[in-house]
């Protein structure tokens, strides 16, 4: 019976953070979560997000997670408890947990770029149908941080008209790496400063939301965890769209063509795991 939460002594690990973040492999991929969520309920413990994880995007094609979620504590003496008392859950067949201090901007930004979201219409307006190879034009200069032909592929083929969850890790460089010209910054600044708040403000316009972002470092639980997700990851982002395909639209979006210089000056590596409810 695999345990969902660190021993005792690993508290530290936490840095005083309350919200968990899960990567889960459960035995029957169809499941909801009830009985975790009622053991962590136990203890205050609030499922915030649950999603089945579908497919990795950007990274290893493992696909080996079935679901993801979030967890958060009223407060640091919750958890304690929690850890105490030994949580276990026989559906569970391994995980990674990710202690995450959010990050996420001040409420009245997210609200500016809602109201966007009808210019967006003036950008994305074309009728024409996406093709693999039109498709793969934007990654071609992305190297090891955008996702390989087979990966589009089989996204072009999930045509679902539901919302995607699209859960990304991300590990930035200590120095930008800009390919035409010398850098002081660091690669988190141009990552999340330059490119973040750029792609967060083109997921909004085209009718996506911001679910979580954070810090993140070690794991503080991980048991046969695969390539794609294994070991430490400063950040997570997790975003909506109302569907899948709807990620093809960002291009379109003022800024965010020219915006990718920076991505690939601050991003070391990353993994994105697309998922619904």
């Amino acid at each position: 019976m695999q345990e969902l939460l660190p021993n005792i002594e690993s508290l530290a690990s936490f840095q005083n953070r309350t919200v968990l973040f899960y990567f889960f492999k459960l035995k029957n991929k169809y499941d909801k979560g009830h009985s975790i969520k009622k053991q962590f309920a136990l203890f205050q413990g609030k499922c915030n997000f649950w999603v089945n994880c579908e497919y990795t995007f950007i990274g290893a094609e493992d696909d080996y997670w079935t679901h993801a979620a979030i967890i958060e504590f009223p407060n640091f003496a919750a958890i304690e408890n929690a850890v105490k008392n030994k949580i276990k859950n026989e559906a569970v067949e391994h995980l990674q947990v990710f202690a995450v201090r959010k990050t996420i901007p001040p409420k009245f930004i997210l609200f500016l770029f809602k109201l966007l979201r009808p210019f967006a219409y003036f950008f994305s307006s074309s009728s024409e149908k996406l093709s693999l190879n039109k498709v793969l034009v934007p990654f071609k200069t992305e190297g090891g941080i955008a996702p390989t032909k087979n990966q589009v592929a089989r996204h072009l083929s999930n045509t679902r008209t539901s919302k995607a969850y699209m859960i990304n890790l991300l590990q930035s460089y200590k120095k930008a790496k800009y390919a035409d010209q010398e850098s002081n910054i660091t690669g988190a600044t141009a990552y999340y400063k330059r490119y973040g708040l750029v792609a967060m403000r083109s997921v909004i316009m085209i009718g996506g939301n911001l679910i979580l972002a954070g810090k993140m470092g070690e794991p503080i639980l991980e048991t046969a965890a695969p390539k794609t997700t294994k070991g430490s990851w400063e950040g997570i982002g997790i975003m909506e769209y109302s569907n899948p395909l709807k990620i093809f639209s960002l291009e379109k979006m003022p800024g965010y063509i020219e915006a990718l210089n920076h991505r690939r000056a601050g991003l070391e590596r990353t993994a994105l795991i697309i998922s619904k409810r």
